[in-house]
């Protein structure tokens, strides 16, 4: 479980570059807790989505131990 501080952490602060945090922005996220809780299926649907920056937003949450809880909050009903 993510402490709520940690859900306050902006991309930078998690080590993204700006094209990233840019793209994210543009995704209307803009820290962790945007993207932790997510409705997948319209972010998908965003016309700035693209599966290359999807990608590394999944290896940035591997890299920070965290993908499993987001596939926990984000795939499952």
């Amino acid at each position: 479980m993510l402490e709520n501080a940690k859900l306050k952490f902006t991309f930078l602060k998690l080590g993204m570059a700006g094209e990233f945090t840019e793209r994210a922005e543009k995704l209307g996220l803009f820290n962790l807790g945007d993207l932790m809780s997510v409705n997948l299926a319209k972010l998908k649907a965003h016309r700035d989505f693209n599966y290359t920056w999807y990608a590394e937003m999944l290896a940035m949450l591997k890299n920070h131990g965290l993908l499993n809880e987001f596939q926990k909050r984000t795939l499952e009903v």
